[in-house]
């Protein structure tokens, strides 16, 4: 049921993906849901609705993220299903392995961003950041405690030669969104403290700046920088390193191998 809930959740993301254009994001749905009425009524033509729904264009949470997470956590309940681990243990451990995987590619990306853009904002646990950098921590915990679990029950992880070599190509991703070496936009913002330049470590399409880095709230304006072949780096670097996690969660069952062997 779940598995079926989650490809409808993906086939549904790709489609607005499509629609909303390459660099979308899910804030580009919030006028039509906001509008749905006064469209019905003719009050709103749908070209006005469309350029309030432009604004949001590339600032916020990326349709591509719910396609990643969202495949990864099918093809792992089919496998854990495959294995032996069925029904609600498989649930709960894809959900914790997909969560893990998020919690690590968020961690990485923030100290990353924090560092490298000069925004420490990203790393402090300070609200309203506290609650992000929260879950992002117990996703890890929850996912690292469902891993041990399954190893005192005979379950081994993927230790291959595949597994160790898609770490190292998604390491290698990240170097090169780190070390971009193709051109980059460059923006201004003044904060209370003087003026926010981005570095070209570590660029981004959409950057997210704290205006008042001394009121003590770690929040960010967004700033959209398009830039699609940047953006395809950052896809494939979530892409690379959520596989390899996923082909390091594919565990195998050594009881059951072990049974084979006998025969």
């Amino acid at each position: 049921m779940w598995r079926k809930y989650f490809f409808l959740c993906v086939v549904a993301s790709v489609v607005c993906w499509v629609l909303f254009g390459f660099d979308s994001t899910w804030a580009m749905m919030l006028p039509y849901a906001e509008n749905a009425l006064p469209l019905l009524l003719g009050q709103i033509s749908l070209a006005e609705v469309k350029q309030q729904s432009q604004r949001y264009y590339g600032t916020g949470q990326h349709f591509s993220a719910p396609v990643i997470y969202g495949t990864a956590f099918i093809i792992l309940s089919l496998y854990l299903e495959r294995i032996g681990i069925k029904k609600s243990l498989n649930f709960f451990t894809t959900t914790s392995f997909s969560l893990m995987n998020i919690g690590v590619c968020e961690w990485i990306y923030n100290l990353l961003y924090a560092n490298l853009q000069n925004q420490p904002w990203t790393i402090h646990f300070r609200w309203k950041q506290v609650t992000n950098l929260t879950f992002f921590t117990l996703f890890i915990i929850v996912g690292l405690l469902t891993f041990l679990y399954l190893y005192t029950e005979g379950y081994h992880p993927n230790l291959s030669k595949v597994t160790a070599l898609l770490f190292v190509i998604s390491i290698e991703m990240w170097g090169l969104w780190v070390f971009y070496p193709f051109p980059i936009g460059y923006i201004t913002v003044e904060t209370t403290t003087g003026t926010w330049t981005n570095t070209p470590f570590f660029p981004q399409t959409m950057y997210a700046v704290d205006i008042d880095p001394t009121d003590g709230i770690a929040v960010g304006v967004p700033y959209f920088v398009e830039n699609n072949l940047l953006h395809t780096v950052n896809l494939l670097t979530k892409i690379t390193m959520t596989v390899a996690i996923l082909s390091l969660c594919m565990f195998k069952n050594i009881n059951m191998s072990t049974q084979y062997n006998i025969k």
